[in-house]
């Protein structure tokens, strides 16, 4: 069998993608831009090299361009039918799991996606309450130890009040890098809302976490402060939501010492 060139098929796919009005026509782009990197992917799927990471790459060449997850679907197919067409059917059945695996890696990063602050990247609420669950049923299995610290940043109203709430987001986002840097990497942290954020240390007891902030506070911006409040799963008879409890009531003690 004579094989058309990838450019060529390219070509083809993309003058029938956009005959059927199934993706954005990227007239300011020219040819080269309309074609990104389809020629690429039709050589890979023939030769069985690296196809999925160059579909991969040229879905996200797309996104970066405005192609909703309907568009890359819609070029795709449309290459897959040229490829039916011109009887390259391994090629074709190649293409159907580059598909898959795109979806697959999608639908893994719009999961992440919800379980994270949209401000800060950490976990939300949701997700850190149960990641908090899990630990502390795996402690209390293995007789582990897990230490929950809560945070809140001091002034924080003030700051949204007399500076605005672009200066109070940059705060957050420079204090969640620093928790970020701070802890270890089996540990777990979230923004629960507003200026209130949580670490969960695993294996570790009241000295691990005293160095713990240590090294958190030396690494804040000079005009960042926070308070603490620590709770550890041994004192905790019940749930881990007395965890909470008792880590939000030392807190709240730690908030007024500073206010006094």
């Amino acid at each position: 069998m004579v094989h058309t060139s990838p450019w060529d098929l390219a070509i083809e796919s993309v003058e029938e993608a956009l005959r059927s009005g199934a993706v954005p026509s990227l007239d300011g782009l020219g040819r080269l831009g309309q074609l990104g990197n389809l020629p690429a992917l039709v050589a890979a799927l023939r030769d069985e090299r690296d196809a999925a990471l160059v579909a991969l790459a040229h879905a996200r060449e797309r996104e970066g361009l405005g192609f909703s997850l309907r568009d890359v679907a819609a070029e795709l197919l449309a290459l897959g039918r040229v490829l039916e067409r011109r009887g390259e059917r391994a090629a074709r059945d190649r293409l159907d799991w580059c598909v898959l695996l795109y979806f697959e890696h999608v639908t893994d990063e719009l999961v992440d996606r919800a379980r994270r602050d949209p401000l800060t990247g950490l976990l939300n609420h949701q997700a850190f309450h149960a990641a908090l669950a899990r630990e502390a049923a795996r402690a209390c299995r293995y007789r582990g130890r897990v230490a929950l610290v809560l945070f809140d940043l001091d002034n924080f109203k003030e700051t949204n009040d007399t500076q605005g709430h672009q200066e109070g987001d940059r705060l957050l986002r420079a204090f969640s890098a620093v928790l970020a840097d701070t802890v270890r990497e089996n540990d777990c942290l979230g923004r629960l809302g507003g200026d209130e954020f949580a670490t969960l240390l695993v294996q570790a007891d009241a000295g691990s976490v005293d160095a713990f902030l240590g090294r958190l506070t030396a690494r804040l911006p000079g005009k960042l402060s926070v308070s603490s409040g620590a709770a550890y799963l041994s004192e905790a008879s019940g749930p881990h939501e007395q965890l909470f409890e008792l880590a939000d009531r030392r807190l709240y003690a730690s908030k007024m010492a500073r206010a006094a």
